[in-house]
């Protein structure tokens, strides 16, 4: 069996690649570049991010992908389903995803932002200057807060809710036996579970299935509300979301996953619409799962998913191919 890693390995990697060669000696592994190129036609294993859909039309023997973090959304299924190619993926920034959301929630409910510009000012708000109840921070304690997505993100997102006493309800596609006791309920209807929270936030997949799923008819649902997005920039309707925001209907929103990225360099626009314009926005450049320990997690399962792979056939977070999650 062929293992090929095409993609830059830092010495993290090297450290988790040398381990796993000591393991399985009669296994081939190839991650040196142009040697992983010439590979791809014998590959049965191959660990990779987002690359050219050519690779794996070239890659006739491919049973696996892996892909070290949770987006799979980038893969060809087209041309991986019908030849059975199973993918596994890692979810080691889920709980760094989920405590960004927690930060951005935190920042925008205690006007951490707005007080931190104004103090800088020499503006000052609240009870030391004799201001009244009006012109103060507010509290998320005892709130509603309803979780689109509850998988790993959604989970630990309901764990550090429940530290504030919040009410917790969780959106799942299918109805299953598990119990999760970290929700206060669980609903099986989207547009339930957006009528039942003061703050909504997206923390789904992006599939054909939901891209859009935050149309104009649901952001008007959402009248009063508070949305985070640490999902896709693609769930919500990019020019309903930016006039949702712009009239009032959504209280605010914290965004860190957006619809144009900066082609070259760090400069550009995350929108065709000026989101930062609003006063009511708080604007992340897609950073929640983008942390020194998160990617030392990703390639940590990566490399479970190969071993378990290699040992007996199986992953520890295994793809449904069909729906792309």
């Amino acid at each position: 069996m062929t293992v090929v890693f095409y993609q830059k390995l830092n010495s993290f990697w090297m450290e988790q690649l040398e381990a796993v060669k000591g393991d399985f000696p009669h296994i081939t592994f190839v991650h040196e570049r142009d040697q992983a190129e010439r590979m791809i036609p014998q590959a049965d294993v191959l660990i990779c991010g987002a690359v050219d859909d050519s690779l794996f039309a070239r890659a006739e023997n491919l049973k696996a992908v892996i892909v070290p973090f949770a987006g799979v959304d980038h893969l060809p299924y087209h041309l991986l389903t019908p030849r059975n190619v199973r993918v596994a993926n890692s979810h080691g920034n889920a709980r760094f995803v989920a405590e960004r959301a927690m930060a951005l929630l935190l920042a925008w409910y205690g006007k951490v932002m707005k007080y931190h510009q104004d103090l800088s000012e020499n503006r000052w708000h609240g009870f030391w200057v004799g201001k009244g109840l009006d012109d103060t921070w507010e509290t998320i304690q005892g709130k509603s807060c309803s979780i689109l997505g509850a998988g790993e993100i959604g989970r630990y997102l309901a764990r550090y809710l429940k530290a504030f006493d919040c009410e917790v309800i969780a959106l799942k596609k299918k109805r299953e036996a598990e119990i999760f006791s970290c929700y206060d309920l669980v609903v099986y209807d989207i547009d339930e579970a957006i009528d039942r929270g003061e703050v909504i936030i997206v923390a789904l997949p992006a599939t054909e299935e939901t891209r859009g799923i935050i149309n104009g008819k649901r952001l008007a649902r959402m009248q009063g509300k508070f949305l985070v997005n640490i999902g896709r920039g693609e769930l919500l309707e990019e020019e309903a979301c930016y006039r949702a925001l712009a009239d009032g209907t959504l209280k605010g929103a914290a965004i860190d996953c957006w619809y144009s990225y900066p082609k070259d360099g760090v400069i550009g626009p995350p929108s065709r619409f000026p989101f930062h314009e609003l006063p009511n926005v708080i604007l992340s450049p897609h950073v929640a799962g983008y942390t020194r320990e998160a990617a030392e997690l990703n390639i940590r399962q990566a490399f479970i998913n190969l071993r378990m792979f290699l040992a007996e056939g199986s992953f520890l977070y295994e793809v449904d191919t069909r729906h792309a999650y």
